[in-house]
């Protein structure tokens, strides 16, 4: 795996609009400033499927679409918030986990950022079970920051 001075990739943080993903996402930026590294604020959102909507295409896209819109906007205000305006967002749909070490891999991470749990605004499920599955099988080292 090797020391995260010796990788190039971003930080990876996942935010959810939690405390604890905020208190995550400082100090992802703060190491990241560090470290001289990049910082990926990710937002993951669940399915996109809610009671009463309509199961047709363009039903789910406009969800979908609504869905992306609140999560693009609570990362920008996570990155204001924490001093890292030039950090890069992604929002992604499906099973937190996977979509977590999907990003990891992707961006070639050197550090991953996640709180212990989460119940934020969005329909992230920033769990206990979501850190260790995290922890056991990214492609990089992970820092759990605990609740407070």
């Amino acid at each position: 795996m090797g020391r995260i001075e010796d990788r190039d990739g971003p930080v990876v943080c996942c935010v959810d609009g939690s405390d604890e993903s905020r208190a995550a996402a400082e100090l992802a930026a703060f190491l990241a400033e560090q470290l001289e590294l990049g910082v990926v604020l990710l937002a993951v959102v669940g399915a996109v499927t809610q009671p009463g909507v309509s199961a047709a295409p363009a039903g789910q896209e406009r969800l979908a679409a609504a869905e992306r819109r609140e999560a693009e906007e609570a990362l920008g205000e996570v990155a204001a918030a924490v001093g890292a305006p030039e950090a890069s967002r992604r929002v992604e749909f499906g099973a937190a986990a996977e979509r977590i070490l999907s990003v990891c891999k992707a961006e070639d991470a050197s550090l991953v950022v996640l709180g212990t749990r989460g119940r934020g605004r969005m329909k992230t499920a920033m769990l206990g079970s979501v850190s260790r599955e995290v922890a056991a099988r990214a492609p990089c080292p992970v820092l759990v920051v605990p609740a407070t």
